[in-house]
């Protein structure tokens, strides 16, 4: 009787030692796992560090202002380039017509004033008298900034 139950407690404790050695060689491999993430987790936030101090320099007001100064041509807007609505001129079909096209475009100029034509409502005499002088129908005299890039150094 002794020697079987020697051998069910032997049994036991082999199975036990088995469990215990997988276990621990598991617990090792996410160990491994856990501080090679570590490893990476601190290798981006470095990255971080330098993103954010790269992008400080970069917004920083006193170079950008030097940067702009030299490679952009902006200055103060003059009161002269201040219009209303009413003193810029209308776009006109023909004026439209003779604009250059990029190559290899038709001219749809015909198809645009027809087009115009069909969907515009008619304008009547008394509704052209309406408006007030020196404007279009439907034109605000809202202030309009005109603008000149690209001027000369």
């Amino acid at each position: 009787m002794i020697g079987k139950s020697a051998i069910v407690w032997i049994a036991l404790a082999c199975t036990a030692s088995g469990i215990l050695y997988q276990t621990s060689y598991r617990v090792q491999e996410q160990e491994e796992r856990l501080s090679r993430l570590n490893r990476q987790i601190v290798a981006e936030q470095e990255a971080i560090q330098v993103l954010k101090a790269e992008w400080a320099y970069l917004n920083d007001p006193d170079r950008l202002e030097k940067l702009v100064a030299e490679h952009l041509v902006l200055q103060p807007t003059k009161a002269e380039q201040i219009v209303t609505l009413d003193q810029i001129p209308l776009k006109t079909p023909a004026l439209v017509a003779e604009a250059p096209l990029p190559s290899g475009r038709k001219p749809a100029s015909s198809q645009v004033a027809e087009n115009h034509a069909r969907s515009a409502p008619a304008t009547s005499a008394a509704a052209t008298a309406t408006a007030a002088p020196g404007k279009e129908a439907g034109r605000t005299a809202a202030p309009v900034v005109k603008v000149q890039y690209g001027a000369a150094r």
